[in-house]
């Protein structure tokens, strides 16, 4: 873990992962000195554990006031880049929320200016920090699967009703998309990862059945990657409250895996596991095998392998390393969203990664 004791200025309180990530920043060597919230509607005085520090509407002020080493932003993906920018531009190391922009064409002018300074800038897609995850990848490079022939994938949650649908979240203009660019999106950047195989080409599906939001409510996708694998993304916001139905599962010519990441309730206490089944002859005894992971108790993002995804940020500010998450692979990220929402519009596949000067909108 790093032992640089930073000063961080945490930007943007009325987002849905702020609590958490003020919970696992209590366990981390950094110390919050400052707090802003431009959104004038949420009461600066509403966080627990802000009570004591200084706090502001202006990003400006809250930057030029208390001069942080890092600033910590979960804001809205319209408001995100002009911050980063405006961090950098002073110097300041920057971890920020997915998906970081609202379009691809949005995040290149940020990378820019981070390619000029000398800040550090992370991005929170702390899924690949999860240790499952990190398995299916090194079981990838010792080509436990042979070679990949699909994937598949699932991110269900509760729908609309239950949520607070005034939230930018479910804005276009702040948000740009829904459940895809919310949770689908996890997947999206994580499967190529595991598999090391970028996605080249989408064809996707929206709903918007949901007269609260003006944000597709629902999504089936699917991906053909640089290999030739060939997978699926289901979401949606389906079911009833707080309640999760998610899968993950690898399918090559000599492995398989599944694998349900969340659960039916949000949590990382417990336990979790991985299912794997090889027809190579080292497997024959037993050809499906089922891996079991206990987790240690640990408040915050992502529990304890959350805490370790923010303790290698962190690493990487002090001694020059790689971050886990860059926005270069945010912007790939985007790439894939942009062609998504394109393919929705057309109703045909769509090439990932043109850039795109006028990104089309769902109607």
């Amino acid at each position: 873990m790093s032992q640089q004791r930073r000063e961080i200025g945490y930007i943007g309180l009325n987002h849905h992962h702020a609590e958490p990530y003020l919970k696992s920043i209590e366990d981390l060597p950094v110390e919050i000195t400052g707090a802003c919230e431009p959104d004038e509607s949420v009461a600066l005085d509403s966080i627990d554990g802000l009570e004591a520090i200084p706090t502001y509407r202006s990003v400006t002020e809250l930057l030029d006031r208390e001069q942080p080493d890092l600033v910590w932003l979960t804001l809205s993906n319209e408001q995100t880049p002009e911050v980063i920018i405006e961090a950098v531009e002073r110097g300041i190391d920057v971890f920020t929320e997915k998906p970081v922009a609202r379009t691809a064409a949005d995040l290149r002018p940020v990378i820019d200016s981070v390619e000029e300074s000398e800040a550090t800038v992370g991005v929170s897609y702390s899924w690949r920090g999860h240790p499952i995850a990190q398995e299916l990848r090194d079981r990838v490079e010792e080509d436990f699967f042979g070679d990949v022939h699909a994937f598949e994938t699932r991110f269900l949650t509760s729908k609309p009703a239950y949520r607070d649908t005034d939230h930018y979240l479910f804005d276009r203009s702040a948000s740009r998309g829904g459940i895809v660019q919310w949770l689908g999106i996890h997947w999206i950047d994580l499967l190529p990862w595991i598999l090391d195989d970028p996605i080249e080409q989408v064809n996707a599906s929206l709903n918007s059945r949901s007269d609260a939001i003006d944000v597709e409510d629902g999504a089936t996708i699917q991906f053909e990657t640089e290999s030739g694998a060939l997978g699926t993304l289901q979401c949606g916001y389906y079911l009833r409250e707080e309640r999760y139905d998610t899968h993950v599962a690898i399918y090559g010519d000599e492995g398989r895996s599944r694998w349900d990441p969340i659960g039916r309730q949000f949590g990382f206490d417990g336990e979790t596991e991985l299912e794997l089944e090889s027809v190579t002859e080292c497997w024959d005894g037993t050809a499906k095998r089922t891996i079991n992971y206990d987790y240690e108790p640990q408040d915050g993002y992502g529990g304890e392998w959350g805490l370790e995804f923010l303790e290698l940020f962190l690493e990487a500010m002090d001694e020059g390393n790689p971050v886990p998450v860059s926005l270069e692979d945010a912007l790939t990220v985007l790439e894939v969203l942009d062609a998504v929402y394109e393919s929705a519009e057309t109703d045909q596949w769509v090439s990932v990664g043109t850039e795109r000067s006028v990104p089309i909108e769902q109607d």
